[in-house]
């Protein structure tokens, strides 16, 4: 894996180009919500998918690591679930976008799967079933709930996501089945709920390094969401 100190960039674009990651043929809602999120706060969204093959060339102001199925655990040496399909191209393709924005500094967002495999990236673990590992965890299921379920966090003051929203209390929707287990290397908690599952990710060694496990793309119908992207389009034109 590559350091996790940044390099400088320099950018003359107008309107920031942000590489979203996305599978080859599913999440399409959830990436038209994503690009809905980029351009409504000024930037030019870019899809990247393993398919791409030009994907490592792809030249972007900033990322987001979008949601998704869960990442091979093997990535953080633990076993894969039974008779789990895992999408190891995906897996690659995020990896190397993670590592290289980490690398050159590169504006990241990572939404759920996107906040857990920056997580990996820099060494940390992850619960494979977040209900089995904390109480008071087991969320409603289906499309009506997930849709309508709110839950709170606490937001941690002098913390990246805390100086984009100014709250220190949130309530956001709940779409995921895993959650970070142990912290990776020079990352820090932002945000937390009262049974301990991990809300909210940064790195101190960046700029801009930001993970939520939260959907703010299907949010954006409030202020507090929408600043989560206009925050990295901003710094994005700044880099």
């Amino acid at each position: 894996m590559v350091s996790c100190h940044p390099k400088s960039r320099i950018n003359m674009r107008q309107k920031p180009v942000i590489g979203i990651t996305k599978p080859d043929n599913k999440e399409l809602f959830a990436y038209l919500a994503i690009t809905a999120g980029v351009i409504m706060a000024g930037g030019t969204p870019l899809k990247i998918t393993p398919k791409d093959k030009k994907y490592e060339s792809h030249n972007i102001d900033g990322l987001i690591l979008g949601g998704g199925k869960d990442i091979f655990p093997g990535h953080y040496n633990q076993l894969p679930k039974e008779d789990y399909i895992y999408d190891s191209d995906r897996d690659d393709m995020e990896i190397f976008w993670a590592e290289r924005a980490r690398e050159e500094n590169i504006p990241t967002l990572g939404i759920c799967r996107g906040a857990q495999l920056m997580n990996v990236i820099c060494g940390g673990t992850l619960h494979a079933n977040v209900s089995e590992a904390y109480e008071d965890a087991n969320y409603p299921d289906g499309f009506i709930h997930h849709a309508f379920f709110r839950k709170e966090i606490t937001i941690y003051p002098d913390t990246p996501l805390y100086q984009i929203l100014g709250l220190e209390e949130l309530k956001v929707n709940s779409l995921h089945k895993q959650a970070i287990d142990k912290l990776g290397e020079g990352l820090k908690i932002d945000a937390i709920e009262a049974n301990g599952v991990v809300q909210g990710i940064s790195s101190d060694n960046h700029d801009y390094f930001i993970g939520i496990q939260f959907h703010p793309e299907f949010l954006l119908y409030k202020k507090s969401f929408r600043q989560i992207f206009e925050s990295l389009i901003k710094k994005a034109s700044d880099n």
